[in-house]
């Protein structure tokens, strides 16, 4: 776990919980707060994202704690509510520094500080979310790639030690002796003169 989200802290921030709803109606609004911050994570986030809701309405065809395309998802049903619940979750994280707290519950916060986690707001946390992504800055070339590159002695020596015994090969000498099929300079400038003498007005 990476990430713990107060759940109904961010869907409140979200504008999710602004008015009274149903129990119909509040599952489908935290279902679809669980789509968009699926979305917004990505997938690698979202698997290592918890995020915790108060018992208020659970599921009743679902455990206390499920997953949801990648996010775990829990109820505090065993805790008296969901701060207890993020608390005890905190508490028992093996490496609290690399876990970052989203709640703007002050409670939620200083359990974090407490533990040196990284403590978010809602709203911080949003905007992270909704903030596009940095565009990416090319490099300028760098004008010393493209000289040459002079060894030092010691690299040559190094060099010379590895290949130097291929001056004494003779299939290197075969192999970098000219080509007699091949034409030469004098003799394409020999064609090009031959070719314009006979076509050449």
């Amino acid at each position: 776990m990476r990430i713990l989200i107060d759940g109904y802290n961010l869907m409140y921030a979200v504008g999710l919980m602004a008015k009274k709803l149903g129990p119909d109606r509040f599952r489908k609004a935290r279902l679809r707060f669980l789509n968009k911050l699926v979305d917004a994570l990505g997938s690698v986030d979202a698997h290592q994202t918890t995020v915790v809701f108060d018992a208020a309405d659970p599921p009743h065809d679902l455990p206390s704690e499920t997953t949801h395309k990648g996010i775990t998802v829990v109820f505090a049903v065993d805790e008296e509510n969901a701060d207890a619940q993020i608390e005890r979750l905190i508490a028992q994280h093996p490496t609290p520094k690399t876990l970052t707290v989203v709640s703007s519950d002050h409670r939620i916060r200083q359990a974090a500080t407490r533990r040196k986690a990284k403590a978010v707001t809602a709203d911080d946390f949003l905007a992270r979310l909704e903030a596009p992504p940095a565009p990416k800055t090319q490099s300028k070339p760098d004008k010393e790639s493209h000289k040459e590159r002079v060894l030092s002695p010691r690299e040559s020596a190094y060099w010379q030690q590895v290949f130097g015994d291929l001056d004494d090969d003779p299939a290197t000498h075969e192999a970098l002796r000219p080509d007699p099929s091949l034409l030469t300079d004098a003799d394409i400038a020999a064609l090009e003169r031959e070719i314009e003498r006979e076509f050449g007005s």
